[in-house]
């Protein structure tokens, strides 16, 4: 299959996706270049004769199908596409316009109510003009029930994974809660047995305090009481009895005071 169109660059805004399509130069520019090609499009997806189109001679895209812009043709396409799927809501807008005739560059905005159905559903649209316009003669016709199918099923997969993915995030998050507080219950138990042996360690200084206290007091009793025991005194007084007496001489008498001598 030849590729005579296709996508040059994809911005997905708020509300629209705008892509820059590039036909090659053996590409139609016009469906009246290829009347063949044109009429086998038409021939798949017969809803786009009911397109409304403001922006052409007719408010009829049928009526302008057959002698319009290729490009105009795929926007088309693309939006038949979305709205197969019923997946798209209402698609109300969609414009084609000329950037570079010259290159074949033309810009197509389409409405976005999902970013990745309409991104898909241009991409299946081009598929399909490639095929309509480059045609060789085995090739097989398009299944376009199959095609929308698998819009379907991607958008389905997708929404699926997401889910899943809210919902593992919801488990982690309680989980998360519950070890939070699983951890606060122990901390707070801990904290209540660090308590229970600070007091019981005050507790047993206190006691010890208290125990040591007396033991001293009573030392110190017991010292007092051997410093002034009836032996110590008797020791105390024998020793200075003793001391007294031996400092007075035996032969002490009167003679040996010393006598005043006259002076002449």
């Amino acid at each position: 299959m030849a590729q005579l169109i296709s996508v040059k660059k994809v911005e997905i805004g708020p509300k629209n996706l705008t892509a820059t399509i590039e036909l090659s130069e053996k590409a139609p520019r016009m469906t009246s270049d290829d009347a063949e090609g044109t009429q086998r499009i038409l021939d798949l997806l017969p809803g786009l004769s009911k397109h409304l189109c403001l922006g052409d001679s007719d408010a009829r895209f049928g009526l302008v199908a057959q002698d319009t812009e290729t490009a105009h043709l795929l926007e088309h396409v693309t939006v038949e596409l979305l709205a197969l799927t019923n997946l798209a809501g209402d698609i109300s807008s969609g414009k084609t316009s000329l950037i570079d005739s010259k290159r074949g560059l033309y810009e197509i905005i389409l409405a976005c109510p999902d970013d990745v159905l309409v991104a898909a559903s241009l991409s299946s649209a081009i598929w399909l003009l490639n095929w309509a316009y480059g045609k060789q003669d085995d090739e097989v016709e398009p299944d376009i029930d199959a095609i929308v199918s698998g819009l379907v099923d991607l958008i389905t997969s997708l929404n699926g994974e997401k889910n899943n993915a809210s919902d593992t995030v919801d488990e982690v998050d309680a989980e998360a809660t519950d070890a939070t507080e699983v951890e606060t219950a122990d901390a707070v138990d801990n904290q209540s047995e660090v308590e229970d042996v600070q007091i019981d360690s005050d507790e047993d200084s206190v006691a010890n305090a208290t125990d040591d206290k007396d033991k001293s007091e009573e030392a110190a009793v017991e010292v007092a009481e051997d410093a002034v025991s009836p032996a110590v005194v008797d020791d105390a007084n024998s020793d200075n009895t003793g001391k007294a007496k031996d400092d007075i001489p035996d032969d002490w008498n009167m003679i040996n005071v010393p006598r005043s001598k006259p002076v002449r």
